[in-house]
């Protein structure tokens, strides 16, 4: 794809979801981006992003994706910068802790044993619909202290806010309106718990005795803060779990590798790394806060930078043959798909075991799968790449045909 025929929101086959940055990078590591929109830089190679991403008096989160300069609600903390970021994380690192995230564990596995037993009975399944999205919004119900049976309300405003129309096109006005529902949820749960007087072990709940520095953080920033955990620990756990599943639908070797160490109670970190390298979902943007230099590109002040994450984990600089998935590489992978620098995704344990427990306990039980007959499955990329949806079916067929994909 050569970079006029680049564009930052779109929809096509699952491959375009990260191939489309492959052949850019072959030729630059930075470029700039002219669209009829917008206006932006777009860095393409491993060891650029992650010094750009661990230098934020260069690069300023206060904006975290050119496609939107000035968004309605300021998702805190990772559109604030030290010394303001630093204090917001050192507040919410103890509730996503791996510790913390550890105890998880068993209430994570019953609700993957759940989903599982309900899709294997039906022989088949949309795994997007169907077990992606409901897992890890589940599991963000429950440690925020809300009522599980919320559940489809919570989908309808994830779908509305961060996918794409049927046609893969992203509509401002759809995504506004899952974006306010979310924030006038939050709005009336915060003001409940403050009427109620006390505070239980539940994260909403806790939110309300938070301070800074000795002061009492307003209800509004407390919703901008519910809004990024719901927007960021949603999409992004359950596109990496859709882009794994699509990989190992279609490639037989690789599933049969992922059940066998599931059937043997071996380790899935390697799998799950190798996973999160290969299809990173995220996109994210920062500004440039003074004029610079980088690789012979003058940036200005004030101007926007797109890391498309996919873009330097597949880069050789990485790890040799970074442009396939390799699931026995013999170790893991310093991968950027959650990000770098102090802004490194917080809730990189919880999506990290939430991963590890959904790919076990599925090939546990049902370790032949393949893509539905007819099935096509058409991937979407903005701040997020996703799977509009992932037909699966021949549960315990016996897999003759060898199939590629992607990878």
């Amino acid at each position: 794809m050569s970079l006029t025929e680049h564009r930052m929101v779109g929809a096509g086959p699952v491959e375009d979801a990260g191939r489309r940055f492959d052949d850019l990078r072959g030729e630059h590591t930075i470029v700039k981006v002219e669209e009829p929109e917008r206006a932006y830089w777009m860095v393409l190679g491993h060891d650029l992003t992650r010094e750009c991403l661990q230098n934020p008096s260069a690069f300023s989160s206060d904006v975290i994706t050119p496609l939107n300069q000035d968004p309605p609600f300021k998702m805190i903390p990772i559109q604030l910068d030290p010394p303001e970021h630093t204090r917001w994380r050192r507040l919410l690192a103890r509730y996503f802790s791996p510790r913390q995230m550890a105890l998880l564990r068993p209430r994570l596995e019953q609700r993957t044993r759940e989903l599982v037993a309900e899709i294997k009975q039906k022989g088949e399944c949309d795994y997007v619909s169907e077990f992606a999205l409901q897992f890890p919004t589940v599991v963000f119900l429950e440690m925020m202290g809300l009522p599980v049976d919320e559940l489809p309300r919570f989908l309808e405003w994830e779908k509305l806010a961060l996918a794409p129309s049927a046609d893969g096109t992203f509509d401002a006005d759809r995504q506004a309106a899952g974006i306010l529902s979310v924030v006038g949820y939050f709005q009336a749960a915060i003001a409940r718990t403050r009427d109620g007087g006390e505070h239980g072990d539940e994260l909403l709940s806790q939110t309300t005795a938070w301070e800074l520095d000795g002061v009492p953080i307003s209800d509004d920033v407390l919703v901008n803060c519910c809004l990024l955990l719901f927007l960021a620990g949603l999409d992004t756990v359950a596109m990496s779990l859709a882009f794994a599943m699509y990989h190992l639908a279609t490639h037989d070797a690789d599933r049969e590798h992922v059940a066998a160490v599931a059937a043997a109670g071996g380790s899935m970190d390697e799998i799950v790394e190798e996973m999160l390298r290969f299809y990173a979902v995220p996109e994210i943007g920062r500004k440039v806060v003074h004029d610079m230099e980088i690789d012979c590109h003058r940036l200005r002040a004030g101007e926007l930078v797109l890391f498309p994450l996919v873009a330097g984990n597949r880069d050789d600089a990485l790890v040799a043959g970074a442009d396939h998935v390799d699931l026995r590489r013999g170790r893991t992978t310093p991968h950027l798909a959650f990000g770098g620098g102090p802004h490194r995704c917080l809730g990189s344990h919880l999506a990290r075991i939430e991963m590890n427990i959904a790919l076990r306990g599925w090939h546990e039980a049902v370790p032949v799968y393949r893509l539905a007959h007819g099935a096509t499955p058409r991937a979407y990329w903005s701040n997020v790449h996703g799977l509009m949806e992932l037909r699966l079916s021949g549960f315990g067929e016996a897999c003759s045909e060898r199939r590629e994909g992607a990878g």
